[in-house]
């Protein structure tokens, strides 16, 4: 009889130890917290907590969350999720999440989609786009470029027409005479 009680007991010590295992694993599938590290090469850490004096609790080093031909680094402060298979977290992968204080919504329209970041907005909106920068808009196409700044509007290369009449740089008038008349329009 006590050979069956010992049997049960290791049993039921061996499933004890199963099961705080899993729950160990099942708490570290999932986590959620703030970029707190941002690296070129290595990618993000994020803040999971903290350790016993206060200090950040962080996460090994995540690769950036890209998209085929996107970028759009995540910034320090924005909520991201991992998930880690297996509840190991040095496999895990970053999830973009919801906006927190430290990384507030740019946008308060829910009729629009906004972008914003580095000093520009881009705002799309009932078949509108806004584009607004702190700075310029450059623009350049096969060697065309055209700048849109404080200062007012910049084109290099290329030629500029209105309604096909030539106002570039080396355009020309007809009907110039001496003193203060009018010249017609460009030619």
């Amino acid at each position: 009889m006590d050979s069956e009680w010992d049997a049960i007991t290791e049993l039921l010590t061996r499933q004890q130890a199963e099961l705080e295992t899993l729950r160990s694993v099942i708490a570290e599938m999932v986590q959620v917290g703030p970029v707190h590290e941002i690296h070129a090469e290595k990618g993000y850490r994020i803040e999971l907590g903290e350790d016993e004096e206060g200090n950040p609790y962080l996460s090994p080093w995540k690769p950036h969350p890209e998209t085929s031909k996107t970028s759009i680094p995540l910034k320090v402060g924005q909520m991201v999720g991992t998930l880690n298979p297996n509840g190991d977290p040095r496999q895990g992968i970053l999830l973009p999440g919801g906006y927190s204080n430290g990384h507030e919504t740019p946008n308060s329209d829910m009729e629009a989609n906004v972008f914003q970041d580095a000093g520009v907005r881009i705002q799309i909106k009932n078949g509108t786009l806004e584009i607004s920068a702190e700075n310029s808009i450059e623009i350049t196409v096969n060697g065309v470029t055209h700048t849109i700044s404080g200062d007012g509007v910049d084109t290099q290369g290329g030629k500029v027409t209105h309604n096909g009449k030539n106002t570039g740089s080396n355009h020309n008038h007809g009907g110039i005479s001496p003193g203060s008349a009018n010249t017609k329009g460009p030619n």
